[in-house]
Parts: structure tokens; C-alpha cells; sequence
């Protein structure tokens, strides 16, 4: 549970920092960040989900994960670009930052999630 207040609170924030600080508002700045929630939010849960079966199991659906993400957010980004081209390094900035902040704090909930902590 705090795993996902701490993801929204991210959101929220990114969402925040963008309005005020970006001249104006990436075409698909919205779902950006719903889709990177969302895909993060599964994603560490279903990672916790199997954390108990050992840590190679865990260590390869960890990797494939990076690799399903990959792929996947390779192609939304080549689908916003194709439709909006003019906005493309704006919506490829938001998803970069967001992308980061995201995964940054799935992998420190998912560090103390195996080394035994709560979170």
C-alpha cells in the first residue's frame, strides 16, 4: 500500500512540476502518466507477488519485465510520435522524466521488499 501512495504521490507531483514549469501541456502528457502508473504499478506487484519462489526465478521475470517494458513503451512512444510529430520531444521529455521517477521508486520498494523490509 505504500508503494502505490507513494506512486500517486509521484504522479501527482510530476503532473504538478508540468504545469508549472512547462510552457504548455505535451499533447499526451495525461496519458504519459497514466500509462506509466498503471504499467509500474502492475508491474511491482506482480514482482511481489512472485518474490517468494527464489531469487532466480525472481531475477529472470525481473529482467524479462525490463525487456516487456521496453518493447512496450518503445511503442507508444513511436505511436504519440506518428501522432503528433510536432510534439515529440516534448512528449518524449515528459515520458522520460516520469519513466525515471517511476522506476527509481519501484526498484527502491522492490530493494526493501527483498531484503526483508515492509513497504
Amino acid at each position: 500500500m505504500r508503494f502505490l501512495v507513494a506512486l500517486l504521490a509521484s504522479a501527482l507531483l510530476v503532473v504538478a512540476l508540468g504545469h508549472y514549469l512547462l510552457p504548455f501541456i505535451p499533447s499526451f502528457f495525461y496519458q504519459t502518466i497514466v500509462l506509466l502508473f498503471l504499467g509500474t504499478a502492475g508491474i511491482y506487484y506482480y514482482l511481489v507477488d512472485i518474490q517468494g519462489r527464489g531469487p532466480r526465478y525472481f531475477v529472470q521475470l525481473y529482467l524479462l519485465t525490463l525487456v516487456v517494458k521496453l518493447v512496450a513503451y518503445g511503442g507508444y512512444i513511436l505511436f504519440v510520435l506518428w501522432k503528433r510529430p510536432g510534439q515529440g520531444a516534448e512528449n518524449a521529455g515528459v515520458f522520460m522524466v516520469a519513466y525515471m521517477l517511476f522506476t527509481a521508486l519501484e526498484i527502491g520498494f522492490l530493494y526493501q521488499k527483498v531484503r526483508g523490509k515492509k513497504g
